[in-house]
């Protein structure tokens, strides 16, 4: 029976438990359930924070028709909400399912229940966003050469299916979903690392890494980038396979597209964060949704 709730606690145990955040984008995230609800087939939760686009009623009037759950939290940044998500979760495993994804079919979910299934040394499956340099500067649309800027491997957050257990003793030993940039010019000299930081605010330094820097930057990966960027998930997906001796189960790319759609970077549209250099935004992927909610029986303006 769909239910509103107060606390994650007042969720029944269960083996799987998907969660989908909403922010003020109640159109995308009800694609993101009712996808999810066809596909997925497990008990969904609703996190509705703090919109202000009349969410909480909308999915209420939902409510009467599909069966998931629904609960209001405070507005927190996405990684401090996955750590109390994962605190609270009454369950082995969550599938965590970003309100601007949808699902095409089960073929990429079932992969994933398989390998964990199979082995109890992954600590959770998806696919496993490779690191790489970052072609803009961090969260900017500026362009910046190669060797400058990190990005550390992670798994994909948009659709991710992990182990509750292994994550929250991570949680527990300090870690967290949350994101963070490692300046890395001067790595023993923190004060250093954030003046040689500032440089960034040129065009020419974000075309040029200064390579006899070098001498100072600690490797990662066997680079010596500039700055590193841990992405919502990355410490957590570090400290895990580096320092638990767990491992991802991965899927290839090109599954992806042909179980899940992402229409990235809308809730950032939608609270303003300009920096955003996603591609897709709300207005372009509006009409789509709109759309897509047609076949789902849900019918806009």
């Amino acid at each position: 029976m769909p239910v509103v709730i107060s606390a994650l606690t007042d969720l029944s145990p269960t083996d799987e438990i998907g969660f989908i955040i909403n922010v003020g984008t109640k159109y995308v995230s009800t694609l993101a359930l009712l996808s999810a609800l066809r596909y997925a087939r497990i008990p969904i939760v609703v996190i509705d924070c703090e919109s202000r686009d009349g969410s909480f009623d909308w999915f209420q009037g939902l409510m009467k028709d599909y069966d998931f759950h629904l609960i209001a939290t405070k507005l927190r940044h996405h990684g401090e909400t996955l750590d109390w998500i994962f605190k609270g979760a009454r369950a082995d495993r969550v599938l965590l399912i970003d309100s601007d994804t949808e699902m095409l079919n089960s073929t990429m979910l079932d992969q994933m229940r398989r390998l964990l299934h199979g082995s109890n040394r992954l600590y959770g499956s998806g696919f496993l966003h490779p690191a790489q340099w970052l072609e803009h500067h961090y969260f900017t649309n500026l362009p910046i050469a190669p060797g400058i800027g990190y990005y550390v491997e992670r798994m994909w957050i948009p659709f991710t299916l992990l182990r509750v257990g292994p994550v929250v003793e991570a949680l527990r030993l300090g870690k967290s979903f949350m994101h963070r940039l490692v300046l890395n010019e001067a790595a023993r000299f923190p004060m250093l690392s954030n003046l040689l930081w500032r440089r960034f605010r040129m065009e020419i330094f974000r075309r040029h890494r200064l390579s006899w820097l070098d001498l100072w930057r600690k490797p990662i990966n066997d680079e010596k980038p500039c700055y590193v960027s841990y992405d919502t998930g990355a410490d957590l997906h570090a400290f895990l396979t580096k320092d638990r001796g767990f491992q991802f189960g991965g899927i290839e790319a090109a599954a992806v597209p042909w179980s899940v759609t992402h229409f990235s970077g809308i809730t950032r549209s939608v609270l303003g964060s300009n920096a955003s250099y996603d591609p897709d935004h709300l207005a372009v992927a509006h009409p789509i949704i709109v759309d897509r909610l047609h076949h789902y029986g849900i019918a806009l303006n």
